[in-house]
C-alpha cells in the first residue's frame, strides 16, 4: 500500500535555559505504513511527542528528512489529524458547534457542517447533548467530541498522543474499543504515542520502541493478534503476555539507561 509517514536520519534540538542545545531526537528513522496502526511507547521525556510534532508539520528539523506519502512535509498538513492530551474544546462553543469547528475553518456551510456534525456525534454516542457545552459534559464525552472534531474532516493520517491518559480504566478501555472500531471503519493511518504498553499492545499493527533522550528507534515488535480485535478479547491471551514480556524487558533497559543518564 505504500508508505504514508517516514522520519529519515532527522535530528531536532531546542534551546534550553543555560543558552545551549537540548537535542530532543538524533538521526531517528521511522517509518508508517499506509493504513497502518503504529503505536510509539518509550521512557518519559524521549521524543515521541516531539516525533508526533515533527510528522504533524509543528516543528522544524536540524537535519533529516520528513515525508507525508512521498512528499516532503512543509509546515502544517490539512490531511493530517491531530488529537492531543487536552481535549482543546473551546469552552464558549456548544458541543456541535466544537464538533463542527475544523470543517466551519475550512469553509463548509454551516447546514452541511452541522449535519455532519450530528452524524459523529451520535456515531461517538453524544447525541442529546448538541446545545451543552464542554463544562457539562464527562471527562470521556470531551474526548469523544474532541476525536469527533477531528474525524469530521476525514483526515488521511490521525496522530495522537495520549489521548486517554487522563481517563479512568473503564473509560479508557471503552475509548479503546472505540478507537479500534472508527480506525477499522476509516482505513486512515494512525499513529499513537502512549505511555501504557498495555494499551500499546492492545491497539496496534505495529509498537515502535524509542530510546532514551536523544530519542531514536531502537526497537520493532510486530503485533500478530488476530484483528477485529476488542480490548477484553486480547489483553489476556497467552500470546498478548509473551508479546508484553518481550517489549518490557526492552524497554526496562532503556528506562534504567535514561536514569543512569549520558
Amino acid at each position: 500500500m505504500g508508505t504514508m509517514l517516514e522520519l529519515k536520519d532527522v535530528t531536532v534540538e531546542f534551546p534550553s535555559a543555560d543558552g545551549k542545545r537540548l537535542r530532543a531526537l538524533e538521526g531517528m528513522n521511522l517509518s508508517v505504513e499506509q493504513k497502518e496502526l503504529v503505536a510509539l511507547v518509550g521512557p518519559s521525556g524521549c521524543g515521541k511527542t516531539t516525533a508526533l510534532n515533527v510528522l504533524a508539520g509543528q516543528l522544524p528539523v536540524v537535519q533529516g528528512q520528513v515525508h507525508l506519502a512521498g512528499e516532503p512535509v512543509e509546515g502544517l498538513l490539512p490531511s493530517v489529524g491531530y488529537v492531543s492530551q487536552r481535549d482543546t474544546l473551546l469552552p464558549w462553543r456548544t458541543v456541535l458547534d466544537n464538533v463542527a469547528l475544523a470543517m466551519e475553518l475550512r469553509g463548509v456551510g454551516k447546514k452541511a457542517r452541522r449535519e455532519r456534525a450530528r452524524a459523529l456525534m451520535e456515531q461517538m454516542g453524544l447525541q442529546g447533548f448538541e446545545g451543552s457545552y464542554p463544562r457539562e459534559l464527562s471527562g470521556g464525552m470531551r474526548k469523544r467530541a474532541a476525536i469527533a472534531r477531528v474525524l469530521a474532516v476525514s483526515p488521511a493520517v490521525l496522530m495522537m498522543d495520549e489521548p486517554f491518559a487522563p481517563l479512568d480504566a473503564l473509560t479508557r478501555q471503552k475509548l479503546q474499543n472505540e478507537i479500534l472500531q472508527l480506525w477499522e471503519d476509516s482505513g486512515c493511518t494512525i499513529l499513537y504515542v502512549t505511555h501504557d504498553l498495555t494499551e500499546a499492545i492492545t491497539l496496534a499493527d505495529r509498537v515502535v520502541l524509542m530510546s532514551a533522550r536523544p530519542g531514536r528507534v531502537v526497537g520493532e515488535y510486530p503485533i500478530d493478534l488476530p484483528r477485529p480485535r476488542r480490548v477484553m478479547d486480547v489483553k489476556f491471551s497467552p500470546r498478548f503476555v509473551e508479546l508484553e514480556e518481550t517489549v518490557w524487558r526492552d524497554l526496562e533497559r532503556e528506562l534504567r539507561q535514561g536514569e543512569a543518564g549520558p
